[in-house]
């Protein structure tokens, strides 16, 4: 290594366009790279979604998702298949296998697509095919707004909004709820139906027949050749009032308008949007997978600026993610440019201007070297990311201080610069490269985390990695140049220094005369550490201190008509309209459905409501979002005690999905098995400490009369059960019968009984039903009704009728791992009942158990990787037994900032491994090296030599990440803990490696001399 860095001084021109290369694409790369607020990620998972209208939840499983399951449970690769049949809708989840490759997954999509095609016997009342779509996170919406006014205000008005959006860069699409298309409804009046002898279905028939064109061909005459078109096609309302329905030879019969009259209005989708409170609609918008986050939201804030609203229209931004992404990436710049502004003082301070200058130089050329990389692997720069940036700024620099100390102490022997610098590197190169290493191997293993979470921080040891090879290329190459180069004015050892190692002599001498009870007070030191990991420091993978939003799902009974569950969801609406306005971004109220997608568009009931609730960004506030819960939580106690309402308060988690905190899967084909488990452990868990806002997603629907026919009897007059089951529907909710399409605009038919049936004796009376021999028919005679009680929804995992359980938890006082242990100690699987589990205690159980997997495949790896360096089965042994004691600086800071244990503080403490070996391989390779023999000397000696270099390599890292650590320059909990443990960790066990390492090395030397002693005895 010292002849790489004798020929770049040689060719220091090849050094300094290397630099001028280095840093004008790294601004290049600055200016162009995508920004977004987390990583962009393949859920591995599917949904299918089916329409039919006017069936109710059981009809939807049998008719629907039963066959649908058939076929998918046959595709390969799937991890399991989640079912919810509701009111109108069938939709199907299915999660791939967690570790398939983009390739793989994009196959499964295949299949299940294909598997989708194969169920042709689909009843013939579907609103078209079922649709299949590959879930990731880059359909999340980047902006959502809300709109207020009345339907003929906004429709016209945010429907030519969503074209202009299509011409914005960068932006994919926009959904758009609260606003229904219009629809042409063709109200047929049952008594004059019944007088001309027609029925609904005929009626239905005969618009379908009549709206359709075509070619006919191409007529040969013999001055030209004409085009034949059949120019049937509705083109408006009076083309399909004056459709023929019946006409005999003469052309006479009945018309479309003697028995019908025509409205344009909203299609009934069952869900009510009102946004703050006021009736209205919301508008999502999503940006292209590839594009640029900031760049995108920030024109589509253009084109809004220059909208003019119509009157009575009023807007609002609910959520901004950009917002998130400006606030990460200013945390960046503020606390890096403190960072190193702190490096580049105390380096100044112990070195001289021009050392110290070079040797933090390193900083910048590393991020740009970061910056290409990232541009040229097209990774953004996203929350993740820039967790890479923060941990390296410290920790880069190090190489350079120990190549620029060993520069240093090589002049102040009288060597001349260039010779200083070879020999520097020469020197050091080893250390320095094993140090780098086995920092590499540290972060590596962290590739192998699976799950979402895996998914997820990939990115930072990828980082990691990329920026120390980086720094060892400026360290060996850039670095002697720019310190051989010019005057050097020798520094002068600091007093602080000075008294450092005398007090550090002592210190060590001390603790070596002693060092068996030195070492039994650190093993005690360490157990202590253990004991507060297991008891004092909570899980939290994934802390939620920067949260800004959460949901209130709101369910009344379900006898409450949509009138009156509106006036009780108002009572709420008055209540956040009451938060500070410093707090309250806005809400958008849900009323139909509890579905968290902000896109969904449709309803199931109205008893049913979800409140989106949005914040200001958490730096703008002086609560957190939990704090904001709390306090609304004793005031939506109050109302629902007053008005037989149950409701649920549900923070809006950042960071990959990991579910609710308590998800329990009763599972079983027979019901009343099922629903006596599920209300077992619905009790159990009532008495757990911690928990709250338990829930069942089995829930009641509206009452049902059940249809009865005699089949007997429809055979007798030459009926189908069809075609009364066909005209019973058509009645009720309506079907589209045919679609009036033009160039930009399809406006569906929907053919319905004009009376509105208050009940099930009125629906028979006046339903006309007309049978083969064109006789009209009374449907009583036909038909009868049972009453029953209808489910809101019905659940599937694999194919099996399914209970999930859902719960909160106050953090302070329990786990999910922990409610899931007592779960399964209580509730054993039988053979009627099977129970799985679910959402953030299998994640938690996920990510840590592969945080522990990483630590220990990174443990092994460095022990490989320092014998491999130094030749050496022993000298790694000496080198990692300081390892565990970096817990000890990890254990005291979490239990003292009441920071919990998260995946990025695991990321810190698997880092931390690779830093402080780094300590210890450049003490023991130290006392170690021109030696033939160790002894107590050597080892006091060694160390004090090193201590300057370690003390500077500490400091640098510490103060570089301290800023983010407290949030001078900004705050975010994910980054901020993840400092703290590094900043503190490092700290300590440094402090603890420059003392236990020595004592082992003494130690070690006892048991030579008393084996030694055994061989001679």
């Amino acid at each position: 290594m010292g002849r790489v860095a004798a020929f770049f001084l040689e060719h220091r021109m090849m050094v300094t366009l290397m630099l001028i290369a280095l840093i004008v694409l790294g601004l290049i790369s600055v200016l162009s790279a995508r920004k977004e607020s987390f990583p962009e990620i393949s859920l591995n998972r599917i949904v299918v979604r089916t329409v039919y209208p006017g069936a109710t939840a059981r009809d939807v499983e049998k008719e629907v998702t039963v066959l649908l399951e058939s076929e998918l449970l046959e595709v390969d690769g799937i991890k399991e298949i989640l079912s919810y049949s509701e009111e109108n809708v069938a939709r199907l989840e299915i999660r791939g296998l967690e570790d398939l490759s983009a390739l793989e997954f994009e196959h499964l999509l295949d299949d299940v697509k294909d598997a989708v095609d194969r169920v042709d016997d689909l009843p013939i009342g579907l609103q078209g095919r079922p649709t299949v779509k590959a879930l990731s996170t880059a359909d999340t919406p980047v902006l959502e707004l809300a709109y207020t006014g009345k339907y003929e205000l906004l429709k016209p008005y945010l429907e030519g909004l969503r074209q202009r959006l299509r011409r914005v860069p960068g932006v994919a699409g926009s959904d758009l709820i609260g606003v229904p298309d219009s629809e042409l409804q063709i109200l047929v009046d049952a008594r004059k139906a019944s007088q001309k002898s027609i029925d609904l279905r005929l009626v239905a028939d005969a618009l379908a027949r009549r709206n359709s064109s075509g070619s006919g061909g191409i007529l040969h005459t013999a001055n030209e050749d004409l085009k034949i078109i059949l120019g049937g096609e509705f083109r408006e309302m009076s083309d399909i009032l004056n459709t023929h329905i019946v006409s005999n030879a003469e052309g006479y019969g009945v018309r479309l308008h003697e028995i019908a009259h025509g409205e344009s209005r909203p299609e009934d989708l069952k869900l009510l949007v009102r946004s703050n409170g006021q009736p209205g609609a919301t508008l999502t918008i999503r940006k292209r997978g590839q594009a640029d986050l900031i760049t995108t939201v920030n024109a589509v804030h253009t084109l809004l600026a220059d909208e003019k609203l119509p009157d009575g229209v009023g807007a609002r931004i609910l959520m901004d993610q950009s917002l998130l992404t400006r606030g990460r990436i200013s945390l960046l710049i503020s606390n890096a440019a403190m960072g190193f502004g702190l490096v580049l003082l105390i380096l100044m301070y112990f070195l001289d201007y021009k050392t110290a200058i070079w040797t933090a130089f390193g900083i910048p050329v590393t991020l740009l070297g970061m910056l290409i990389f990232l541009k040229w692997q097209n990774i953004s720069i996203n929350l993740i990311s820039l967790a890479g940036f923060i941990i390296l700024i410290g920790m880069i620099v190090d190489d350079a201080v120990v190549i620029a100390e060993e520069f240093n102490t090589n002049r102040e022997h009288g060597m001349l610069s260039s010779e200083a610098a070879i020999a520097a590197v020469k020197r050091m190169w080893k250390p320095i490269f094993a140090s780098s290493a086995t920092t590499m191997i540290a972060f590596a293993p962290l590739f192998i985390v699976g799950g979402f979470p895996g998914a997820f921080i990939w990115v930072i040891p990828l980082m990691v990695i990329v920026g120390l090879l980086v720094s060892l290329l400026e360290s060996f190459v850039m670095l002697p140049v720019h310190l051989a180069h010019g005057k050097h004015r020798p520094s002068k050892e600091k007093k602080i220094i000075i008294t450092l190692e005398r007090w550090y002599v002592i210190t060590l001498t001390f603790f070596l005369r002693h060092r068996y009870i030195v070492l039994v007070a650190l093993l005690i030191l360490l157990l202590f550490s253990a004991a507060l990991f297991r008891f004092a420091v909570r899980k939290d993978p994934f802390p939620q201190d920067a949260a800004d939003a959460f949901n209130i799902v709101v369910t009344l009974p379900p006898h409450f008509t949509v009138e009156r569950s509106t006036r009780e969801l108002k009572q709420i609406e008055q209540m956040l309209l009451r938060l500070p306005a410093q707090e309250l971004l806005g809400f958008s109220t849900r009323q139909g459905t509890q579905s968290e997608d902000s896109t969904n568009d449709r309803g199931i009931q109205g008893n049913l409501a979800i409140i989106m609730v949005y914040l200001h960004p958490f730096e703008n506030r002086t609560r957190q979002a939990t704090e904001i819960m709390a306090a609304l939580e004793e005031e939506l106690a109050t109302l629902a005690r007053q008005n037989q309402m149950e409701y649920g308060l549900l923070l809006k988690r950042l960071g990959p999905p990991m579910g609710r905190a308590v998800e329990v899967r009763v599972i079983a084909a027979d019901d009343e098995e099922r629903k006596q488990r599920s209300t077992e452990i619905l009790n159990f868990l009532k008495g757990v400490n911690g928990i709250v806002h338990l829930e069942s997603d089995e829930r009641l629907g509206l009452s049902e009369s059940q249809v009865v026919l005699n089949e007997r009897l429809i055979a007798a007059a030459e009926l189908r059960e069809q075609d009364i089951l066909n005209s019973l529907r058509i009645a009720l909710d309506g079907l589209v019968v045919t679609t009036i399409r033009s160039a930009d605009l399809n406006t569906d038919v929907r053919l319905r009984l004009a009376e509105d049936l208050q009940s099930p004796e009125q629906l028979i009376q006046n339903i006309p039903v007309v049978n083969r021999q064109g006789r009209l028919l009374e449907l009583n005679r036909f038909v009868s009704f049972i009453e029953s009680q209808g489910a809101a929804t019905i659940n599937h995992i694999h194919g099996v009728r399914t209970t999930t359980i859902y719960g909160d938890i106050d953090p302070e006082r329990t786990s999910p791992t922990a409610i899931m242990a007592e779960l399964q100690a209580h509730f054993p699987d039988t053979p009627a009942v099977r129970l799985e589990y679910s959402g953030q205690a299998v994640e938690t159980r996920l990510i840590f158990g592969g945080l522990t997997m990483a630590g220990l495949a990174a443990v092994v790896g460095i022990y490989l990787m320092i014998a491999l360096i130094f030749n050496s089965f022993t000298r790694p042994i000496v080198v990692m037994a300081s390892l565990p004691f970096m817990a000890i600086g990890a254990a005291f800071t979490l239990v003292g900032h009441n920071v919990p244990g998260s995946m990025m503080v695991g990321v810190a403490i698997v880092g931390l491994m690779g830093v402080i070996v780094n300590a210890s391989i450049v003490l023991v390779d130290t006392i170690q090296s021109g030696t033939m023999k160790i002894d107590t000397d050597s080892i006091i000696n060694g160390a004090r030599s090193r201590l300057r270099p370690i003390f500077l390599s500490t400091a640098t890292t510490v103060l570089g990440v301290l800023p983010t650590g407290y949030g001078i320059g900004g705050f975010d909990p994910f980054l901020s803990h993840m400092s703290l443990v590094l900043a503190y960790g490092l700290a300590a066990g440094t402090f603890i490696v420059l003392i236990i390492v020595p004592v082992l090395l003494q130690i070690s030397l006892d048991l030579e001399r008393a084996l030694a002693r055994r061989i001679q005895g």
